[in-house]
């Protein structure tokens, strides 16, 4: 009898793993077959992902029926992954400058927009074009600027140049060189954020280098937690970062400078293997609607790409261009010459800023 019972025992445990390496298999089966019930998208962490999750990724597998199979990771890890290899996702979200690398290296594919009825509704700059079409959607934008602990900075800045005020001095913060904000800064320092296809960004290095930073930080939560632990007073630093600081009741507060801020956005792209594609494009579509645009402003405090969202009031001064800014007042690098010249410059910036 104990030997039948092992024996019984034997074979549910070698069936439960037929069935478990099964379930792996279809998977992956579905993946490669482009099964339209499965889609991969490569989307952020942390905040992003519960913001992401709640209004579009919920609401789009409830209304479709699509399950999404969401990859978490940085954009900077996402190119990797579709450099390594070209169809591991199916979507992609990638910051402004990330997302230029990925079109000139042809990991992404174009947008049809007969298969996009949602792309209409959006703004022209949140739909990027080349000379062969559409290839990323804006999802959201964001932005540099001032944020401060209003606590210990007595006068509310208003301007950059609120950065090298002497009483500022060694309690300021900035991006590093290899993050979003880094290079765009030092070119709206030496006053070539606005050059297209070439500047000179030695005389920004020479004035970071006054700035006497304490720190260069290589990534959003890193700058935040900068302010939150009292290390400095005053960042440049991105609004949906910031926020959510004073949302946890610290005292911080976030200006866009009357310069303006620095424009960033995140945007959804198709890879140019996707397994899915069909899928893909009704991914994008859906994410570009009113209502989930709607959805993004409230939880990540992103302006939206389309121009029929409604930004609510309660929201309205944590936009990236103030209270009562637009997407106009906010300053837009040419992300193609960031790019071309970002090993270049990142070595400059090293030789002539002091850590």
């Amino acid at each position: 009898m104990t030997r039948k019972r092992h024996g019984l025992a034997a074979l549910a445990a070698a069936a439960l793993l037929v069935s478990s390496c099964g379930n792996v298999i279809d998977a992956q089966n579905q993946a490669r077959s482009g099964d339209g019930k499965l889609l991969r998208v490569a989307i952020f962490g942390g905040s992003w992902e519960k913001g992401i999750r709640q209004s579009v990724i919920a609401p789009f597998e409830k209304a479709t029926g699509i399950r999404v199979q969401a990859e978490i990771g940085t954009s900077t890890v996402t190119l990797g992954k579709l450099r390594q290899s070209p169809d591991a996702v199916d979507v992609a979200l990638l910051d402004s400058g990330i997302s230029e690398a990925a079109r000139a290296e042809k990991l992404v594919a174009n947008l049809p927009e007969d298969r996009i009825p949602a792309m209409s509704e959006l703004a022209d700059r949140a739909k990027l074009r080349d000379r062969d079409g559409v290839w990323a959607l804006t999802m959201g934008y964001w932005a540099l600027g001032l944020a401060y602990n209003s606590e210990k900075v007595k006068t509310p800045p208003g301007s950059w140049d609120d950065l090298w005020v002497p009483e500022n001095a060694g309690k300021v913060a900035i991006p590093a060189p290899a993050t979003t904000g880094g290079l765009p800064l030092a070119l709206l320092a030496a006053g070539q954020v606005d050059a297209k296809g070439s500047a000179d960004i030695t005389p920004g290095l020479t004035r970071l280098s006054d700035l006497n930073a304490v720190s260069f930080f290589d990534s959003s939560g890193a700058a935040s937690n900068l302010l939150q632990s009292g290390e400095v007073a005053i960042a440049a630093h991105y609004n949906s970062g910031a926020w959510p600081l004073a949302d946890q009741g610290l005292p911080i507060k976030w200006v866009a400078p009357k310069e303006g801020a620095l424009a960033a956005d995140s945007r959804w792209h198709v890879t140019a293997k996707a397994h899915n594609a069909e899928a893909a494009y009704t991914f994008l579509d859906f994410a570009s609607r009113k209502q989930a645009q709607e959805g993004l402003v409230k939880t990540l405090y992103l302006a939206p790409a389309n121009t029929t969202a409604v930004i609510p009031s309660s929201v309205r001064e944590r936009m990236p261009y103030g209270r009562d800014g637009s997407l106009d007042d906010l300053r837009y690098v040419d992300w193609d010459m960031v790019n071309e010249n970002k090993s270049k410059w990142t070595d400059a910036w090293t030789r002539t800023v002091p850590r």
